[in-house]
């Protein structure tokens, strides 16, 4: 046997030692852990960086109530071409007359083309004539995009046709 079990078994605890220790160890309760320094640190830390950005952010923006004035940034050229035109004639041709220059539209207008007509998409940016959505004549069926100075005339005349198409059934 080795020397540590040979003292271990000298030494005898008495009774009352015994009952001691056991009462002691029934009455200890673990106290609530606490936050360690590590946390407190990080905390603390945390809350002084939110402060300074917020101090930060709330001078910096206070100093800047001039707004930006860009306007003598912005450039108009009125010989731009537009974004989109302006169409006051749309719908689909319900009926056409015999001579194929006037129409009716499902709406009701009543629109009559003539040689002042302008016919198709022209300006720097329009797609050659052969890609645009327009027919050589006017059909039932066929949707018409176009502009007339006065849309309220009966019969309306027409000052330009951008679409004549039918999706359905073209004719190319």
């Amino acid at each position: 046997m080795s020397a540590y079990k040979k003292a271990m078994r000298q030494i005898k605890a008495s009774e009352e030692f015994k009952t001691k220790m056991k009462k002691e160890m029934s009455d200890y309760k673990p106290s609530e852990k606490r936050f360690s320094m590590k946390k407190v640190s990080i905390l603390g830390g945390s809350f002084v960086a939110c402060a300074i950005l917020a101090f930060v952010i709330f001078f910096n923006n206070a100093n800047n109530e001039v707004a930006l004035d860009l306007t003598d940034r912005i450039e108009v050229d009125p010989n731009a071409p537009a974004a989109s035109v302006m169409l006051n004639i749309e719908g689909y041709i319900t009926e056409v007359s015999e001579d194929g220059l006037s129409f009716t539209l499902d709406n009701g207008m009543q629109v009559v083309v003539t040689e002042e007509t302008k016919l198709g998409i022209d300006g720097p940016t329009a797609g050659p004539k052969d890609e645009q959505l327009f027919e050589p004549t006017f059909r039932e069926g066929n949707l018409i995009g176009g502009f007339a100075e006065n849309p309220n005339e009966n019969p309306v005349k027409a000052d330009a046709i951008f679409t004549n198409w039918n999706f359905e059934d073209p004719i190319r």
